[in-house]
């Protein structure tokens, strides 16, 4: 995509730097078990329907499959007897329902646990030091040629095998703040008395659905999840159907 390509990518690189999704650390102070851990990093590109090219900047994260037991990964999503069970249960109390998409879940996600590192090489490290010329040159050295950069991941970046675990965590403990009570039988299906009504919110990893007789209840709903989930620079949260 030439020229078009590269501010394309420079857009994704410098809002992952504007979102703190990293920390840049020195190569002779990571110890040899951690540069042998390290992951890589990747960068797509795609051109929208108005000829923009979107850049979509993630981990390379095999290499943690190496460490990381499958089921300390594994994030829940909704059964799909729960989609049709509150579809029915919407239809015959005559529910408000509405359907959101949270932008970029994962890098609004803070990393736990052990220490991930990532590696960026050649033209993306340098993209991400010409973000933040200051703070990036000083971590970038040379490797057969090449240049280098290893950052510290402060946030789920796609790719990481437990990004999707942490969002769910994150996501279950904002709902359970607000009022809600996971379904002892579907852990992605969490409900809250409102007003003597239920509401029921259902989710597969970021897309939300949510229902309540009362309209005002239901646009009440989405207002709370754009304070938690929405800014500039992350992002709107996006509205996918409402009935």
């Amino acid at each position: 995509f030439g020229e078009r390509g590269l501010q394309g990518a420079y857009k994704e690189v410098e809002q992952l730097h504007l979102r703190n999704a990293f920390s840049p650390v020195k190569f002779n102070e990571l110890t040899e078990e951690e540069r042998r851990k390290a992951i890589g990093s990747l960068i797509f590109l795609k051109e929208k329907e108005d000829g923009e090219i979107k850049g979509r900047a993630c981990a390379d994260g095999r290499k943690q499959r190496e460490n990381i037991r499958k089921d300390e990964t594994a994030s829940p999503t909704v059964a799909l007897e729960s989609v049709i069970l509150t579809a029915i249960i919407e239809a015959h109390e005559n529910r408000d329902v509405s359907v959101l998409d949270i932008p970029n879940a994962f890098i609004q996600t803070d990393m736990e646990g052990e220490k991930v590192i990532m590696k960026l090489r050649g033209e993306l490290a340098e993209l991400l030091v010409t973000t933040a010329p200051e703070l990036y040159c000083p971590f970038l050295h040379d490797e057969n040629g090449k240049s280098v950069l290893y950052v510290e991941l402060l946030k789920a970046l796609y790719g990481t095998l437990k990004a999707a675990l942490l969002f769910y965590k994150k996501l279950v403990k904002d709902l359970v703040s607000y009022g809600f009570e996971l379904n002892a039988y579907d852990r992605c299906v969490a409900n809250k008395i409102i007003n003597g009504n239920q509401m029921t919110v259902i989710w597969h990893v970021d897309d939300l659905k949510f229902s309540h007789q009362d309209p005002n209840e239901v646009t009440k709903f989405i207002q709370w999840v754009k304070s938690k989930y929405e800014d500039a620079n992350i992002g709107k949260v996006r509205k996918i159907g409402r009935a």
